[in-house]
């Protein structure tokens, strides 16, 4: 089986189905029939399409039963959709009232989030079709608000050990890859791409070589397992709010030789001269709402990043200066539709995302592309999902069309 870090020319795409509310199955088939079967319809025709399927554990305790997993399974094949990719990072109810916080839980530093995702690989192993590589995305760590240092480092690299183990077991049970991508996000583990090759260096690797060596694996077999299924989930809105160069994010993981397993192809939102720009701040500060964190990050006029918080509640309600930051721009992880280069009084962060599509299609390092606006449900009516998701992956189908100079690309699942 190939692994995701070789050579293709041809990229999966799909739209994550977080973006749809229901913790149990019979909300994934409804979910699937009413939404992403027409979004199916709309952009691709009667051609297979890929899909990355959320699971939490609700709906993932349920397909642990043969007989609807088997069902499951068939569902899928007779409607055309490719499950390449499972978003696993929420595996509480992620369209509760209030989620917040809740959304880290359980974290990387319980072994709780571990058993959870190593059932929902063996589900993804058994839905995968045979020639593709598939990839589980998952929370890089934990909320820093928990826990930060070395006591969590460890706990976390044990855990993710074990997951890891979990997908060796798999391939060499099944035949099937799929590899673990840990996503980093402001006020995690891992905010940057610096963060990721720092703990892989400094507790991963060596925690793999200590944990390994007794079994016989030596230090080449060791290093080349945890490469292969350890892998990143590059949020282009998360590295984009802390004004992160996303073409380089990516070449720094490649250089420390930490494989893109998937790319969340996402946007922020974003104010220039807030200072001078009052009514674009108030419709910045206007958009906190209850169930979802909304960090924001502010950078000085030297490119610093100088202002940060966890949610948008903590902006005050008017800038004076001399008493807040001297910020050029705030930016706000407030996921927004990829085809705008404006969102009302806003900027987004648009061209800073396809820059980076761009670069994992020319690098060909990384097949799975999921567009990831899981804030539809806040922005806009239920009527206008289909339409608006729809549009999305036009708009990701025309950067690969730019890429490729092809007329009429179709991005379906192929076996590599």
């Amino acid at each position: 089986m190939a692994r995701t870090s070789s050579r293709t020319s041809r990229p999966l795409l799909a739209y994550s189905t977080n973006v749809h509310r229901g913790e149990t199955l019979a909300d994934v088939y409804r979910f699937l029939r009413d939404y992403t079967l027409p979004v199916k319809r709309r952009v691709f025709g009667a051609e297979p399409a890929g899909l990355e399927l959320r699971l939490g554990i609700g709906s993932a305790r349920e397909l642990r039963r043969p007989a609807a997993l088997e069902a499951f399974r068939g569902f899928l094949s007779e409607s055309g959709l490719v499950p390449f990719s499972i978003n696993a990072y929420p595996l509480r109810d992620f369209h509760a009232r209030r989620v917040k916080e809740q959304v880290y839980l359980p974290s990387w530093t319980d072994a709780a989030r571990a058993a959870w995702t190593n059932r929902i690989a063996a589900i993804h192993a058994a839905i995968l079709p045979e020639g593709l590589a598939g990839s589980v995305s998952t929370l890089g760590g934990c909320f820093r608000g928990a826990a930060h240092g070395p006591a969590a480092f460890r706990r976390i690299a044990a855990n993710y050990l074990s997951t890891v183990e979990a997908l060796a077991r798999i391939e060499e049970e099944t035949g099937k890859t799929i590899v673990l991508a840990v996503e980093p996000e402001p006020d995690t583990t891992f905010e940057t791409a610096r963060d990721v090759v720092e703990f892989f260096e400094g507790w991963l690797l060596p925690a793999a070589r200590e944990r390994w060596r007794p079994r016989g694996l030596g230090p080449v077999r060791t290093e080349e397992r945890l490469r292969r299924l350890f892998t990143v989930n590059y949020d282009t809105c998360h590295l984009s709010v802390l004004f992160q160069d996303t073409v380089e994010g990516l070449r720094e993981l490649w250089r420390a030789g930490i494989e893109v397993g998937k790319v969340h192809v996402t946007s922020a939102v974003a104010v220039r001269d807030p200072y001078r720009a009052p009514e674009a701040y108030r419709e910045l500060r206007g958009m906190d709402e209850p169930r979802y964190f909304h960090q924001f990050c502010g950078r000085d006029a030297a490119g610093q990043a100088v202002w940060r918080g966890l949610d948008l509640r903590e902006l005050p309600e008017k800038l004076v200066r001399g008493r807040h930051p001297d910020v050029v721009e705030l930016r706000s992880h407030y996921h927004v539709p990829l085809y705008l280069i404006r969102w009302r009084r806003l900027r987004t962060t648009r061209e800073e995302t396809r820059a980076a599509v761009l670069e994992v299609l020319r690098a060909r390092r990384c097949s799975h592309l999921v567009v990831e606006t899981y804030t539809w449900p806040i922005l806009a009516t239920e009527d206008k999902l289909v339409a608006g998701i729809a549009r999305e992956l036009e708009w990701l189908l025309g950067v690969i069309r730019e890429r490729d100079g092809l007329k009429s690309p179709r991005a379906t699942p192929r076996a590599r």
